[in-house]
């Protein structure tokens, strides 16, 4: 069977390699590379000069690109037709496709209420050698699969002259600044090795040599085009012209400038090699840069504008009708073979991520052919857990059998990962809220990846929080979290919109849930947790008797989030639900029950935005302790009224927000600008005879919203008619 295998494989290796001749079957002209230029997001204009040599009927006999020219040059040089790569390009999501994460409704529930609480607003590594930073900007998650889709397979070639044209990316040798010319392995991560940007893209390891953008040393590479296949070459030049001042904004751009200020000079020398039986197509893309990906698909007409502006020149390398029929048809019959069967799973590159820890993760058996669309599902869904930066896959084939090596790259900076965030309220009057958190969290302490979290909260609000999170098993949904907590809370004392007292309440508790992970989706827990609480008043009326209350509840919470962002959702809902049981059977000195629901839902048409809000929340036995009552008031929480004027027993809030981007902002910075204004309105009830019933509320509120990278920002003026004049906020972050 084996024999027979390999026959095969070299029957099939001698067919891909036939379109070379074909290439030149029939024409005068023999030995024509194609060479293309780098040029990120300008890159895509090779489409559009593809689509004229397809038209003036040009066949080539080899591909040659760097950096984006190496990702198209490498599709076409695999057979893949014009078309199929043109709809490629306008179905990827780019922007999603230069995230390091993945789009939030599908991240893992934890990471979702980290961002929701804005407690990973700046996240960073500790280690022996200190703070750790990132390496790069974007890992390239979403663009291998992208590249891996376009290469049409992850097996690796020992040469790629196998492919249907033979093809060749540069790339460049981090450590000595070599040019390195990629002919075999994976053409995924050849593709990918070529346009890693140094501090934009993470680097790409090959052969024990660590790789970034082939551009630094070869932007145009004429001469390894001449080299592979050709006396004569037909160079498309993509141009790297320097960004204007008024684009220079951030870091990224700085760092962009200086690269192709450094290739431009590169690329001139290769021109300087093109003699009168080379060709030349230079594309003029005006003010689209190399990282403008949102215009790519502007870029396609540019480049076929270039390519007719030197038909003259092209015309020379055409071919007759038939001779171009043959060869095309040869180029695009991408060499498709079944599926391996698979002898092996390997992990490479683990530190601190236990092997067995990734394959737990893999449903791809030993034995059974390849399943590379599970495969893929697989990984996604362990790329989301947090532990790596890239994880990717190959294949070793050996005649019809095959070796699965997965390719893990682990977050530089972790296992423990430091978080930081919190924020700032303000009304403008005297009150609002402060909040600084601190968090450290430590991945994988045992063989079952238990983690153990410590949050520092400090501000108006003070909690130190300890909680050990363990799974009942290796990539187990249940889970055991025991938890201890220390803090002190100030809960304001209104009456009539008239401050009267701050009262303190200091508590410490210990607990242990048992849970159940819904995945992206959200969690369930419950739980039994004991504490004592001392209440006093720190200033103003003596409206509380000092209080010393032993606690002790069952504790119920479920929630489900699947809302596109915490802050500014465009799309999705969420929902939470909590219920706690006080009662002396638990250890608690007081006898009451106490529930809360909050959902929203979120929907959108181009840049309008639509939000709803609703709320419950209170005793069903109706009177709750003095310090234990729902408060309300602040910006989105009846806007018109003060924070914290509002406290009843029982509390139902309806919002309805409307908001429109106006403005995008530098990625650094952020993501976007929006004006946008809310309704609120709210029923709350108080039971015990010495507490008046607010009543009914409403509110309106107009606000200004950014969406930035340590957290919203709101400037905002709200009205409520009970009140009878504005107030006026800033917002920034999440204070609570």
């Amino acid at each position: 069977m084996r024999v027979a295998a390999l026959l095969t494989a070299l029957a099939l290796g001698a067919l891909a390699a036939l379109p070379v001749a074909a290439a030149t079957a029939g024409t005068e002209v023999r030995g024509v590379a194609l060479v293309l230029s780098g040029g990120g997001a300008r890159g895509v204009a090779h489409l559009g000069v593809l689509k004229v040599l397809e038209e003036l009927r040009v066949p080539v006999d080899c591909v040659v690109g760097t950096s984006m020219g190496a990702i198209v040059g490498g599709a076409y040089a695999s057979g893949l037709s014009v078309e199929e790569m043109e709809r490629r390009v306008r179905e990827a999501d780019w922007d999603e496709m230069f995230l390091n994460t993945l789009p939030r409704d599908r991240q893992p529930f934890r990471e979702k209420l980290d961002a929701a609480g804005n407690r990973s607003a700046i996240t960073m590594g500790y280690g022996p050698e200190g703070f750790l930073l990132p390496l790069s900007a974007i890992a390239g998650q979403q663009l291998d699969r992208f590249l891996t889709g376009l290469a049409g397979d992850a097996e690796s070639r020992s040469s790629f002259d196998t492919l249907a044209l033979p093809f060749r990316a540069i790339a460049t040798d981090l450590e000595s600044g070599a040019m390195v010319v990629m002919n075999g392995g994976p053409l995924w991560r050849a593709m990918r090795a070529s346009m890693a940007v140094p501090g934009v893209f993470l680097p790409i390891e090959h052969d024990g040599r660590l790789l970034v953008d082939g551009g630094l040393v070869m932007n145009l590479p004429v001469d390894v085009g001449r080299e592979l296949c050709g006396e004569h070459v037909i160079a498309v030049n993509l141009g790297t012209p320097p960004l204007s001042r008024e684009r220079l904004t951030t870091a990224t751009d700085i760092v962009l400038q200086a690269i192709n200020l450094a290739l431009e000079q590169n690329v001139q020398q290769q021109l300087g090699r093109l003699g009168a039986g080379d060709a030349l197509v230079e594309v003029e893309l005006g003010d689209i840069s190399s990282r403008d990906f949102g215009r790519v698909l502007e870029t396609i007409p540019l480049g076929e504008r270039a390519a007719r502006a030197a038909a003259d020149q092209l015309a020379r390398f055409a071919v007759d009708a038939d001779s171009y029929a043959r060869w095309q048809a040869q180029r695009q019959t991408r060499l498709r073979r079944p599926a391996p069967i698979i002898t092996a799973v390997e992990v490479e590159g683990l530190r601190y991520v236990p092997e067995h820890g990734v394959l737990a993760g893999l449903r791809q058996r030993t034995g059974v052919a390849l399943d590379s669309r599970r495969l893929e599902n697989d990984l996604e869904r362990l790329y989301a857990g947090g532990d790596f930066e890239r994880l990717r896959y190959r294949v070793e084939r050996d005649g019809a059998y095959g070796r699965l090596k997965v390719e893990a790259v682990e977050k530089s900076w972790g296992p423990n990962y430091l978080r930081f965030g919190g924020g700032f309220a303000a009304d403008f009057e005297g009150d609002g809220a402060v909040g600084l958190y601190a968090g450290l969290s430590r991945r994988w302490i045992n063989p079952w990846d238990g983690r153990l979290n410590l949050d520092l909260h400090l501000g108006t609000s003070n909690r130190l929080r300890g909680e050990l999170y363990q799974p009942l098993g290796l990539r187990s949904s249940w889970f055991v979290a025991p938890v201890l907590q220390v803090g002190s809370r100030t809960v304001p004392v209104y009456q009539d919109g008239r401050k009267l007292a701050d009262f303190r309440v200091r508590e410490g508790t210990a607990g242990v849930d048992l849970g159940y992970e819904l995945g992206e989706w959200g969690e369930l827990r419950l739980g039994w947790h004991r504490g004592r609480e001392k209440g006093e008043v720190v200033s103003g009326a003596d409206v509380y008797p000092r209080q010393r209350t032993e606690h002790g509840k069952l504790r119920l919470a479920a929630v489900i989030d699947r809302l596109d962002s915490p802050f500014f959702p465009r799309r999705g809902y969420s929902a939470s639900v909590l219920g706690e049981w006080h009662d002396a059977r638990f250890g608690s000195d007081l006898d009451y029950r106490y529930a809360a629901f909050d959902a929203i839902w979120a929907a959108s048409s181009g840049p309008h935005s639509v939000l709803v809000n609703f709320l419950l929340a209170g005793s069903p036995d109706r009177e709750l302790p003095a310090a234990g009552r729902y408060t309300l008031g602040g910006l989105f929480r009846l806007s018109g009224y003060r924070y914290g004027e509002l406290a009843a027993d029982q509390v139902a809030l309806g919002s309805l927000s409307y908001y429109r981007r106006i403005n995008t902002l530098p990625e650094m910075i952020g993501r976007g600008v929006y004006l946008g204004g809310t309704v609120e309105w709210a029923a709350l009830r108080n039971y015990a005879l010495d507490r008046p019933s607010p009543g009914n509320r409403s509110s309106l509120a107009l606000f200004l919203g950014a969406d930035t990278v340590l957290g919203p920002l709101y400037l905002g003026v709200a009205y409520a008619s009970r009140v009878g004049e504005p107030r006026y906020y800033l917002l920034f972050g999440q204070p609570y």
